[in-house]
């Protein structure tokens, strides 16, 4: 998996009252952070103004921009639940739909995989993104499907790229076009998305990650879903609702969502994210408050004590209680 993260996040609560914070403190504790190492673009907004958005650059090395672009790793599945949202709200396929719809040759094990298990991780399949250093699509799906079912499809949950890649092979079927063209087409114009590209190459680039943005698109995007001006209401709601339970961090519960994963406090989700590596050390995070702030972070100086740059700036930014 690459080395750029990528998180988007719906927060009710922090250390300090969200309500209290100013951009002056938010660019105080990014100074500090800037200080120790962190290299990157960190954008705060609040009732769709943007309140700071500012460039922190290497000591050493070419100076970062609020124009620079990032690997946004994971991030990249969102994009491609999205799409398949878009398609089933098309007709061109259902949820409930089993892989083998659309590779007539699957062998006869996976051949029960649904679109649905793609979606959650729960496939069933082994994942080793098999489908990476292969260019044909063909290929690439072949590729996947020969590796073993380690469980039953849809009786447990494993984060995996590979499922992202067949759910990138199965929008190229059923919408005729590449992958990329239909993120482009139907996402990312909707959206107003004007620094967004793909990586390209191999199938390892697709689906799953492969995607290059900035923080001023990443926060474009998200108030696209927001503002419901790429889906209805419904389908809105339901690309942030929890599917598939992940772990008990109390007192949150973790759910897995469509390319993200959802927190829920006492019943009521308060959080939606996702993360993922990405290339050269770069990372990423993007949090969408209840009281109408947004926080995206791009990183590209690696690590902090463990975790991403992006993630480490981003906690202390708005920590999670």
């Amino acid at each position: 998996m690459n080395r750029t993260v990528f998180a988007v996040a719906a927060l009710v609560s922090s250390a300090v009252p969200i309500g209290a914070q100013s951009p002056v403190r938010f660019e105080a504790i990014a100074r500090a952070q800037a200080d120790s190492g962190f290299a990157g673009v960190v954008l705060v907004a609040r009732d769709n103004t943007v309140e700071m958005e500012k460039a922190y650059s290497p000591q050493t090395g070419k100076p970062l921009s609020v124009s620079s672009r990032f690997n946004i790793g994971s991030m990249t599945k969102g994009f491609t639940a999205a799409a398949i949202l878009g398609l089933r709200s098309q007709r061109r396929l259902s949820f409930s739909d089993p892989i083998s719809r659309f590779f007539p040759h699957a062998p006869e094990s996976k051949r029960g995989i649904t679109v649905f298990h793609l979606l959650t991780h729960t496939s069933g399949l082994r994942g080793h993104s098999a489908g990476a250093g292969i260019v044909r699509r063909e290929g690439a799906v072949n590729a996947i499907l020969a590796q073993p079912l380690d469980y039953p499809p849809g009786t447990h949950y494993r984060y995996i790229d590979d499922d992202y890649q067949l759910l990138a092979a199965i929008i190229e079927v059923a919408s005729g076009v590449t992958w990329e063209k239909y993120i482009t087409t139907e996402l990312l114009r909707p959206a107003r998305m004007r620094s967004t590209s793909f990586q390209g190459g191999d199938w390892g680039h697709k689906g799953a990650n492969g995607m290059r943005s900035t923080t001023r698109d990443i926060y474009r995007w998200l108030t696209a879903i927001r503002d419901g001006r790429l889906f209805g209401r419904a389908e809105t709601l339901e690309l942030e609702s929890p599917l598939m339970h992940v772990r008990s961090d109390p007192p949150f519960e973790i759910h897995y969502g469509y390319g993200t994963r959802v927190y829920v406090r006492n019943g009521r989700v308060t959080e939606v994210m996702h993360s993922g590596d990405g290339d050269a050390g770069h990372s990423g995070i993007a949090r969408v408050l209840s009281n109408g702030m947004i926080l995206v972070v791009l990183a590209s100086s690696g690590q902090r004590r463990g975790t991403t740059w992006a993630t480490y700036v981003a906690q202390r930014l708005l920590p999670r209680k």
